[in-house]
């Protein structure tokens, strides 16, 4: 990831944020999430041993995913194009990438109403969660996925 995808990358997180979220968080917790955050700070993220992926169409990015040591971190999607397999394709080049790596990606927080997604993947829902940010709790879901069996690489068969 390079400067210009840094700021892509806060661009999609805070429109993802402030509109596809809207549904499950009130304001005061979007808030919370989003205050602070600049483009500078997913580099340092990388910096610190993050990786990140962006899917880029007609030369814009539209999504990115960032993974670390098993967790996937964050997925998003530009809200206009959600819902055109972008976050499928994300999640599949982040969990070969990872499991490449030898950090196969087993845990994830997932924000609400994400889970029927990830659950796609074979990642199972163990509880509620949250974190605290700026003093604000935002609440998640947990999931968890078992490794795939030998000669069963664990993603969704093409429908």
């Amino acid at each position: 990831m390079e400067g210009e995808d840094a700021i892509e990358i806060h661009a999609i997180h805070t429109a993802c944020l402030r509109t596809t979220l809207r549904a499950h968080y009130d304001e005061g917790q979007i808030s919370a999430w989003t205050t602070g955050r600049t483009p500078a700070g997913y580099l340092r993220a990388q910096d610190g041993g993050e990786a990140f992926l962006v899917a880029v169409a007609n030369g814009v990015v539209v999504g990115y995913v960032s993974w670390e040591d098993g967790e996937l971190l964050s997925l998003f999607v530009r809200p206009h194009a959600q819902r055109t397999g972008i976050g499928t394709l994300l999640a599949d080049a982040a969990f070969r990438a990872a499991e490449t790596a030898g950090s196969p990606i087993v845990v994830l927080k997932a924000a609400l109403g994400a889970g029927p997604f990830y659950e796609r993947f074979g990642f199972e829902d163990s509880g509620p969660g949250s974190t605290i940010k700026r003093g604000v709790e935002i609440p998640d879901r947990r999931m968890r996925r078992q490794l795939p069996e030998a000669g069963n690489d664990g993603y969704p068969s093409p429908d």
